[in-house]
């Protein structure tokens, strides 16, 4: 994950969590038998006070301007979590792997890619499709194979693993590469759509 993002994000939930804390400390506090024991100075609302009682909604639902006004305020926070929950890294996403000389990186999804790429040129595979989660101690590929009918499984299962596994493996040595295969076989009847 990109620092200064993490970063953002750790201060914006402390933010969150401070604001909450002393929100609701306040509240638990300065009603009921503990506000007797706060100290004069401890900021306290009188009894029978509310934050908005019904005779002030109501003027505010009279006003013109508080439908649009609400809507809006709320789309606008609805919108602006959902650009911050999206802009976030996803599981397996694009990471970037060291490799074996300095300043040289390499994408998971470059990776993943080429693999793929290499997986479809075995004879016997239809499509092919790799998910690859990458670490620094450990990473995992998992690989769905869609072959073609009449193709033997334990031939291509041995030419993907000596071929582009193998070659994924070398990649990201010496860190270690677990994969898990899925075969699936494309029917005959199988339509092709354009």
């Amino acid at each position: 994950m990109n620092p200064l993002r993490n970063a953002v994000n750790r201060t914006l939930l402390a933010l969150t969590g401070a604001a909450l804390l002393a929100g609701g400390g306040w509240l638990g506090l300065s009603g009921g038998a503990v506000a007797d024991r706060l100290p004069g100075w401890w900021p306290r609302p009188e009894d029978g006070t509310v934050l908005l009682d019904r005779a002030h909604l109501a003027d505010l639902r009279g006003a013109d301007w508080w439908t649009p006004v609400v809507v809006a305020g709320t789309a606008a926070a609805l919108l602006l979590c959902l650009t911050w929950l999206l802009a976030q890294p996803r599981p397996g996403g694009d990471r970037r792997l060291p490799l074996a000389g300095p300043h040289l990186t390499l994408r998971s999804r470059a990776l993943a890619d080429a693999v793929a790429h290499r997986a479809e040129a075995t004879p016997g595979v239809a499509r092919a499709r790799i998910r690859l989660t990458a670490g620094r101690k450990r990473s995992r590929a998992r690989v769905r194979l869609l072959l073609e009918p009449g193709a033997a499984p334990g031939r291509v299962l041995e030419q993907l693993t000596h071929g582009p596994l193998d070659e994924a493996r070398a990649s990201l040595a010496p860190h270690p590469l677990r994969t898990h295969v899925r075969m699936g076989v494309r029917s005959r009847r199988e339509r092709s759509t354009r």
